[in-house]
């Protein structure tokens, strides 16, 4: 698992969660990210949580297929 996921898995977490957002500064941030045993950057952190990628499998899941029954020539 990456360190973005552990982070991620670990914001799940109510404590941790109010931990990081509460925490004032990055050196605050990076404190806590360090006792929870992460290794990613508060920059790193700050970016996973400004805009999270879609995976793989979040991108099947919401990509599109058909459009419907389209009938050429339309009648």
């Amino acid at each position: 698992m990456s360190a973005i996921e552990l982070f991620l898995e670990k914001m799940t977490d109510p404590e941790f969660q109010a931990a990081f957002v509460g925490a004032g500064t990055p050196e605050a941030k990076a404190a806590v990210l360090a006792q929870a045993g992460l290794t990613l950057s508060v920059a790193e952190a700050e970016a996973t949580l400004a805009g999270q990628e879609l995976s793989d499998e979040d991108l099947d899941q919401v990509a599109g297929g058909g459009a419907g029954i389209i009938r050429y020539p339309p009648q």
